[in-house]
């Protein structure tokens, strides 16, 4: 009898033709959704403005300058410590062994032993020197001094690159408002074009004077995108700089900042220079040290034939231990020598602090001149600039109502477009020479 065995399948569903219709539009949804999703924080920075005092930060943080700062504390402790390394103590073993042709002869009468002529000996010696004429105080003021004025000139490297970073910045700005009011110019052209362009067609005006725009609108076009691959290559050393990826910022143009004429200037050059005269006088003090008086404490033991007891023949243990000192006695000579030389280097390092500060001062009073001579600039900008407004909207009138040819209005058009152009690089010119202003203050 044979058996059949049955299986219980699931109901067949009903698929809408909906459904088959709608899966792959909601799967390419669910797909774009997610790379959106994944996309977000990049669209999100693309949006962040940037300024001047974070691409300052970032440019730092990339220079070398800021590495060599943080070796330059390690090598200090390094140099310190060889500055104090003759006032450690030593500890040393010292072995000998020889043969020498002869020895004393003494009476054997006297009780003494025949004296071999091989000699052997192993000691253990130690120093410590107690004083050195103060060489470990200078050597290490010195030191400091060196250091401080390393870190000084770095500090000043890194003043040159806020000064690099504040150029590029400030000329990315002024091509983005060129790119701006360019814009705005082929606008207003445009806008011209559409008007002539249906007088054209009713025979009111010229095909000349319609060519005209559209070859002005052209030209517009040409410096606009020379401004705008200037601005990318602008943008593109800005970011390998920073090490920020900037071509979908947008910057924001820094406040100007407060300028005083009266107070000092605190350059760092300044700082090196009485660094330097310190260091030589250091110097000075460290040579005259080398003629002082010097005492040390020794000490030294060890096992050997013969002994500090030369008469014996045995091999014995020995040992000695005092108290030395050296006083320096032809050695003025070389200090006086050493002496003048440092007073010459400090004559010539004063003749050049004295160089700096005189052009560093004819450098001051030329910036302030020119900050005052591009803030009476901006004040007549504005005022020609509101001229060539009012001038350029009568000229629109003029030119549909065929007054003046297409020529007078590109050539207003353009006489307004540099005032503008000129007003807003004069701004620019202004934040620059302000930082540069503090830049020899000493303050930037």
């Amino acid at each position: 009898m044979t058996r059949v065995f049955q299986q219980n399948f699931p109901k067949p569903k009903i698929i809408s033709k909906t459904y088959y219709f709608c899966y792959p539009i909601l799967q390419i949804m669910k797909k774009q959704f997610t790379i959106f999703f994944f996309l977000l924080p990049f669209i999100t920075f693309s949006q962040t403005i940037v300024t001047l005092d974070e691409c300052q930060q970032w440019a730092i943080q990339q220079s070398s300058a800021n590495v060599q700062k943080e070796l330059n504390a390690q090598l200090l402790k390094v140099k310190l410590d060889d500055a104090a390394s003759h006032m450690f103590p030593t500890l040393e073993i010292n072995g000998h062994v020889s043969y020498q042709s002869q020895v004393p002869q003494l009476p054997l009468s006297l009780g003494v032993d025949k004296l071999s002529k091989d000699h052997y000996g192993v000691y253990l010696d130690f120093q410590q020197v107690l004083f050195a004429g103060n060489k470990l105080q200078h050597g290490r003021r010195y030191e400091r001094m060196m250091n401080n004025s390393e870190i000084d000139k770095l500090n000043l490297s890194i003043n040159e690159l806020k000064e690099k970073i504040i150029a590029m910045y400030l000329n990315m700005l002024i091509l983005d408002k060129q790119i701006s009011l360019l814009s705005s110019v082929e606008n207003t052209i445009n806008e011209q074009l559409s008007q002539l362009m249906k007088l054209l067609e009713s025979g009111i005006v010229y095909g000349n004077t319609v060519a005209h725009l559209e070859l002005e609108a052209l030209k517009i076009e040409q410096q606009k995108r020379e401004l705008v691959s200037t601005k990318e290559s602008l943008i593109a050393s800005l970011s390998i700089i920073t090490g920020k990826e900037l071509r979908t910022a947008i910057f924001e143009v820094p406040k100007a900042p407060a300028i005083q004429r009266d107070i000092p200037s605190s350059r760092l050059e300044f700082s090196i220079f009485e660094y330097s005269k310190k260091g030589l006088e250091y110097q000075r003090k460290f040579f005259f040290a080398n003629s002082l008086p010097s005492f040390t404490f020794f000490a030294s033991g060890g096992y050997g034939r013969p002994s500090f007891n030369f008469f014996s023949n045995q091999f014995e243990w020995s040992y000695i231990a005092g108290i030395k000192f050296n006083v320096p006695i032809v050695a003025w000579a070389k200090t006086v020598g050493v002496g003048n030389i440092i007073n010459l280097q400090k004559k010539i390092l004063e003749s050049k602090e004295r160089d700096f500060e005189k052009s560093n001062n004819i450098a001051i009073e030329e910036k302030w001149n020119e900050i005052q001579k591009i803030e009476n600039l901006i004040v007549l900008d504005e005022q020609i600039t509101e001229k060539h407004k009012s001038i350029t909207e009568t000229s629109k009138i003029q030119l549909l109502n065929g007054i003046i040819t297409a020529y007078d209005f590109i050539k207003q058009q353009n006489d307004e477009l540099q005032s503008l152009i000129n007003q807003e690089v004069h701004l620019m010119q202004l934040l620059k020479a302000k930082f540069e202003f503090l830049a020899l203050k000493g303050e930037l």
